[in-house]
Order: C-alpha cells, then sequence, then structure tokens
C-alpha cells in the first residue's frame, strides 16, 4: 500500500474489527498500533491513555519496546503529545526533538536526532480526549493531509473503546466499594449486638441471678421465722436490684443516647463519660455542627474507647477531646492504662490485643465508612491513644 494514500475504509475496518470483539484495551491499542504503523508506512506508533489527572501514561506501542522499566508517563499538558489530548487537534511534525529521555530511547533515537511525527487525539463527541496515538517515522517526512484524516477515524474508534473501557473500571471500584461498605455496616451491627449481649451476659443476667438466690435465702427463712436473716437478704436483693436497674439504664445509653440526639456530641460524650464506673473521664470538647451520622459514629467510637479502658487498660484517668481543625473533626482518647504492642500499621485487629475482639475492629469499621483515618498508637506501660480524622465535614 503505497504510504502517502492509505486505504482508509480498509484502515477503519480493521481498527474497527479490534475494538468491538477484543475485550483488552491493551491488545486492542497494541493492534491498532500496529494497523497504523503499517497502512502509514512508520517506523512505530506510541499509545498513550489520558489519566483523570491529565497525565499521558503509555499503555501500548508497535513494535514492542526493547526497554525495561516502568511505563513512560508524561505530565499533563507536557510537550506536544500532552497539548494534543488537551486540545483535541491532531498535530503532524517534520522535525520534532522529544525532551523525555525515555520518550527518545523508546523512539530509537540518537543524541540530537530528530523525528517526524504525527500525533492524533482518540477524542469523544463533545468531550475530552481518552488516548493520544503518536506515530512516529526516524526517516524525515511529512504525514500528509489524507494519513492524518484516516489516523484520526481510528483514533476516535479508540477515544470510544478507551472510554468505556474506563466507565467499566469505575463501575467495578464503585461495585467492590459498595460491597466493603456494605460488609462494614453488617460487621459494625454485629459488633454491636456482640457488645450489648456482653454487657447484659456479665451485669445484668449475673445481678439478676443473685437477686433470685437472695429473695430464695429470704422465702426459706421467713419460713423459719428468722426476721433478721429476711431483713439481710432483703437488703442485698435490693442492691443487686439496683446495680441490675443501672446496668440495664447503661445498656440502653449505649444502643442510643438522647442527650446525643438532643443536645449534640459534645454533651452525648459528656453524658457518657460521667456514667462510666471507675476511672476518671475528662471531656475536653467544642460544640460545632456536625452531621448526624458523623456524630454517631464518632460517639460509638468515643464509647468503644471507653469500654476498653474501663476493661483492658486498668487505667486512673482518661481524655476524650474532640476538636474542629478548618474542614476536619478530630477525636482524641488517651488514657494512663497499662498499653499493648500495637503489631504493624495500623494493628486494628489483632488477636489477644485488648478489644480486638469488639472494640478496634469495630472503630476500623466505622472510620472506614466516614472516609476517615483511624491512628492507635500505644506501648505496654505507657497507655493508649486512639485518634480519628475525619475530613470535609464540618
Amino acid at each position: 500500500m503505497d504510504p502517502a494514500t492509505p486505504d482508509r475504509d480498509a484502515l477503519v475496518a480493521a481498527a474497527a474489527r479490534w475494538v468491538t470483539r477484543e475485550p483488552a484495551l491493551t491488545v486492542v491499542l497494541t493492534e491498532v498500533a500496529r494497523l497504523l504503523t503499517e497502512a502509514l508506512g512508520a517506523d512505530g506508533c506510541l499509545a498513550f491513555l489520558v489519566e483523570n489527572g491529565g497525565d499521558l501514561v503509555l499503555a501500548a506501542s508497535h513494535p514492542a519496546p526493547v526497554t525495561a522499566g516502568a511505563p513512560l508517563r508524561l505530565p499533563a499538558g507536557f510537550g506536544i503529545a500532552g497539548r494534543v489530548a488537551a486540545e483535541g487537534t491532531p498535530v503532524a511534525l517534520v522535525d520534532d526533538h522529544p525532551r523525555h529521555p525515555r520518550h527518545r530511547e523508546l523512539l530509537g533515537l540518537s543524541p540530537g536526532q530528530p523525528v517526524s511525527r504525527l500525533y492524533v487525539p482518540a477524542r469523544l463527541a463533545g468531550g475530552p480526549s481518552t488516548a493520544v496515538l503518536a506515530l512516529h517515522s526516524r526517516t524525515r517526512r511529512e504525514f500528509g493531509r489524507l494519513e492524518r484524516d484516516a489516523a484520526q477515524r481510528v483514533a476516535d474508534l479508540v477515544g470510544l473503546r478507551a472510554y468505556v473501557a474506563a466507565a467499566l473500571t469505575t463501575m467495578r471500584e464503585h461495585r467492590d466499594e459498595w460491597d466493603a461498605v456494605v460488609a462494614s455496616a453488617v460487621a459494625a451491627q454485629e459488633a454491636e449486638r456482640r457488645r450489648v449481649a456482653a454487657d447484659l451476659h456479665d451485669g445484668v443476667t449475673q445481678a439478676i441471678a443473685s437477686l433470685s438466690f437472695h429473695l430464695s435465702a429470704a422465702d426459706v427463712a421467713l419460713g423459719d421465722g428468722d426476721v433478721g436473716y429476711v431483713a439481710e437478704q432483703v437488703t442485698a436483693a435490693r442492691s443487686l436490684a439496683d446495680l441490675a436497674l443501672g446496668e440495664t439504664r447503661s445498656a440502653i445509653t449505649g444502643l442510643h443516647s438522647p442527650v446525643l440526639d438532643d443536645q449534640g456530641l459534645a454533651a452525648g460524650l459528656a453524658a457518657m463519660a460521667r456514667g462510666v464506673r471507675g476511672p476518671r473521664i475528662e471531656v475536653d470538647a467544642t460544640d460545632f455542627p456536625l452531621p448526624g451520622h458523623v456524630s454517631t459514629s464518632l460517639f460509638r467510637i468515643a464509647q468503644e474507647s471507653v469500654q476498653n479502658v474501663v476493661k483492658h487498660a486498668g487505667a486512673g484517668r482518661a481524655v476524650i477531646r474532640l476538636t474542629r481543625h478548618g474542614h476536619m473533626v478530630m477525636l482524641r482518647i488517651t488514657d494512663d492504662g497499662t498499653g499493648f504492642d500495637v503489631p504493624g500499621s495500623p494493628g486494628f485487629d489483632v488477636p489477644g490485643s485488648p478489644g480486638s475482639g469488639y472494640g478496634l475492629r469495630t472503630m476500623a469499621e466505622r472510620v472506614h465508612l466516614l472516609g476517615g483515618r483511624l491512628r492507635i498508637e500505644s506501648r505496654p506501660g505507657a497507655g493508649t491513644t486512639v485518634e480519628v480524622t475525619v475530613p470535609n465535614v464540618c
């Protein structure tokens, strides 16, 4: 075929077969680069994909590159290829001097050697370029109008194919993210149920069992006429009843905080801290508006942290701090307890770690749902710090 007068229809038909039938985009780009190289009598063709930020990354070439290493990457707007991608207009150059050393290596150029190039954008109708096809000839030549038109027809087919591939990738990513969110939500719910079940078992159930024992003893003593012993058992039973009531209220508060709903997160944290038996819990919280789901999640994270302090840390004091930095909110819980080793990073769910069954894993899942960051710092004998940062909420 005469390179100056390519059979445009045959070239487009051949490219269309690859574009419509081959599932792998890299294979499509490689075969299109080969077709253009052969039809236009060039030495080769590089196929760049345009990423979301505008950078161009080499996705395929013909002939295959002889160099190894990471793919060639050109910053957005860099050189002729970047301009063609941004403006969506083909460019033909007789004497081109690529500036990128790796680019020159891929083209097989010696120092100072020019190259003739034809850059064509892979365009979408009314949209941006999704790729750039760059033909090159080390023999000085001028790519004519017919060659530019033929290459552009092929490139526009590639543009649609690259757009479809990117859309499918985005859909898969969103599906994977949604699956992860659903899994995290379910896991958080189950962890919450396990926590409530454990609280009821450790507190309410045992108190009621002891209450039943003392009432039975009082019943027996009443039949024997031992009024003094009956009074002792009734007193003990009343104390256990008060304990069971307190434990029940704590469990209810764990499920729902009216103070949080009525007065906000700062007040909810203070109310939660006042109900803690054991270490002294101090709250340093600024009152500022937050979305309801963010307030609830941060409250639960603080609640989980405080429960870990009470059950595992052996601490005498803990501090809850809630602050705002620009559009970011930060929740930090520190204690002076025994601490623990945090293996690896971030070390949220390590068997044997304090709270790994309920607290740390659930915290990580809640933070993931908020799009935030969870950091845990601890070491034996030095206490523990749990820090949550959530961006773009204020």
